[in-house]
């Protein structure tokens, strides 16, 4: 490679590598919470297995990634393959981890209209309908047998448009839901019940987060950029951070507060 070349993977891996400690330091420094609200809940409370699984697993695609990409600029043998794969199998990885912080989103939502089976129902073709769109995406961009190494490093899948747009709907889809709640909320004189205002006030900041990490790995991935693949390592720091955050907020409510919206 020319130096070029070398000193803008030397950038890029900088920023990679920089949204693995952002995720680092995010668990460090909520850890004593992580003990303290998480892991006291029992082991059929499935709150904390999803807050687990939303945190390290986002944890385990990082060190992945970061591993492989580390083996490819060293020059180690890597089956071509597989590497194929596992580039295709990012925005799975993606969608697995969104999926995961959208059930938090919803089930908040579904607890707040008492379980009510339309909201449900709408719900789940939400989930089930961004899903598919993203297998279809992956099934109609895999790379082909011409696929190199290198595009690990500096391309991202192009089926995070189709991902980025399914998960835009559904974010989009459950802050309405939430507002129209707290409209209702309001008028009927409980808008300033603790758990209202955090669902709200959580939901839309998860909701502008969430947006914005998406919209900019879908432009990335539009656009002709050598720093896409940048976007994807912070997008599963950033979603896992909000995901996790959005655990312990609702956990540090009082007993009484959340165990009626069936969260807990």
């Amino acid at each position: 490679m020319s130096q070029q070349d070398d000193e803008l993977l030397l950038v890029i891996t900088s920023w990679q590598l920089g949204s693995l400690v952002f995720l680092l330091y995010e668990i460090i420094i909520t850890f004593d919470d992580e003990v303290n609200l998480i892991w006291s809940r029992p082991n059929t409370c499935w709150v904390k297995w999803i807050f687990l699984f939303i945190r390290y697993f986002a944890l385990a695609a990082q060190l992945a990634n970061r591993s492989i990409e580390s083996a490819i600029r060293s020059n180690l043998y890597l089956n071509n393959e597989l590497l194929r794969d596992w580039f295709s199998c990012q925005v799975i990885v993606a969608t697995i981890l969104m999926v995961a912080v959208e059930l938090v989103l919803m089930a908040r939502v579904y607890a707040l209209y008492k379980k009510s089976v339309c909201i449900g129902g709408i719900l789940l073709v939400l989930l089930l309908g961004e899903v598919l769109t993203v297998l279809i995406g992956v099934a109609m961009t895999a790379p082909g047998k011409n696929f190199e190494v290198k595009n690990i490093l500096a391309n991202s899948p192009s089926s995070y448009t189709s991902f980025g747009i399914a998960a835009a709907i559904s974010q989009f889809t459950i802050l309405v839901l939430t507002l129209v709640k707290y409209r209702t909320a309001v008028k009927g004189g409980w808008g300033n019940a603790p758990i209202m205002l955090v669902m709200v006030r959580d939901g839309i900041v998860a909701f502008v987060i969430l947006l914005v990490v998406t919209m900019m790995t879908i432009i990335a991935t539009m656009l002709p950029n050598e720093y896409a693949p940048v976007g994807n390592s912070w997008f599963l720091s950033i979603v896992a951070c909000a995901g996790s955050r959005l655990i312990i907020n609702m956990q540090n409510l009082p007993t009484h507060f959340y165990s009626d919206a069936q969260f807990a």
